[in-house]
């Protein structure tokens, strides 16, 4: 517990950054109908028609709508900060794609998989291998054709880039995996994932604003596998949390330094709420370190509370490989 003890530090040192919390929560609370019924009415059909067997729809179903819901919020309150009007189908597919996408690649043991899901993402013929990815298939056309435009050249590059990462992620089951290949890999991961949502939300982003989200894409995926350091060293797999290169104090000390930054590009006022969210994050990322005894008791209270749901690690939407944890976002 000694270092949670050093980390609320952190914590009290970031606290300029919860002036915006309040904000952060009414808008989360009142965008959580709306995912939520977007998800039934856009996601739901697709994940029935797509998976027959009834124990991988119902996995499925349970780990996507919770993801979609906390994509969406996210993304909504990107759209707040830019002053752009996400619509809540185009944020619950952006959800479900990110989800399973990286589920697929974590899971799949067909070499041929790569290829297949390659081709997807870029924009090219695809044929689905497995159920699984019909449906990925099937998320991906169904956003596309909601979007209503043909995202620009910087996007499919940035879903190359996303790709040739998570493919490389694999290296992280090896044993002794290079640091500097485990930073490449948190940074290009997240960098280009949250470059690719950054861009659903506001096409064309200025050169300030796109070095912005790549920069913030990589302080959340470390915070990501902050939150998630028990189980993958259970399941060696390596990470920088999982090797101690990172910690909390240090995510919250990047984030912190984001924060003039969001102003000089969205204003004072904007910024403020958003960096309420990033708050949110960090205080949820502390609690399920040090305070996993909730994590139980919160996942079980989700199914019955959309609220509880922002709160609750998601579970896989697809069975992980061997070596790979299973604890979501």
């Amino acid at each position: 517990m000694g270092q949670g003890f050093v980390e609320v530090g952190a914590l009290f040192r970031s606290v300029g950054m919860a002036v915006g919390l309040p904000s952060t929560v009414v808008g989360a609370y009142r965008s959580l109908d709306g995912l939520g019924g977007a998800y039934e009415q856009v996601v739901r059909p697709l994940v029935v028609e797509s998976l027959a067997e009834p124990g991988e729809r119902e996995r499925a179903e349970r780990s996507l709508r919770a993801m979609s819901v906390k994509f969406g919020l996210a993304m909504l309150g990107y759209g707040r900060l830019t002053g752009r009007a996400l619509p809540l189908d185009v944020a619950v597919l952006a959800g479900a794609v990110t989800r399973l996408y990286d589920d697929l690649i974590d899971g799949e043991t067909d070499p041929s998989a790569d290829a297949r899901l390659a081709d997807l993402m870029g924009n090219r013929p695809f044929t689905a291998g497995t159920d699984a990815e019909l449906l990925l298939g099937r998320l991906v056309r169904e956003l596309e054709r909601r979007l209503g435009y043909t995202p620009g050249e910087d996007v499919f590059a940035a879903i190359a880039s996303l790709h040739e990462f998570q493919v490389l992620s694999r290296r992280q089951r090896e044993v002794d995996v290079p640091v500097d290949v485990l930073e490449k890999i948190t940074r290009g991961k997240g960098s280009s994932a949250h470059l690719i949502l950054c861009s659903i939300v506001k096409p064309g982003l200025e050169p300030a604003e796109r070095e912005l989200a790549l920069d913030l894409g990589e302080a959340l995926q470390s915070l990501d596998d902050y939150m998630d350091v028990g189980p993958d060293r259970a399941h060696g797999v390596a990470t920088l949390a999982t090797l101690g290169v990172v910690n909390l104090t240090h995510i919250a000390e990047r984030l912190r330094g984001m924060r003039p930054r969001l102003v000089a590009c969205y204003g004072r006022r904007p910024a403020r709420t958003y960096c309420g969210m990033l708050y949110f994050l960090l205080l949820k990322a502390w609690v399920g370190r040090h305070l996993p005894v909730l994590g139980p008791l919160t996942r079980r209270a989700a199914g019955r509370s959309a609220v509880l749901t922002v709160f609750a690690r998601s579970a896989d939407a697809l069975p992980p490989a061997v070596g790979r944890s299973e604890a979501g976002s």
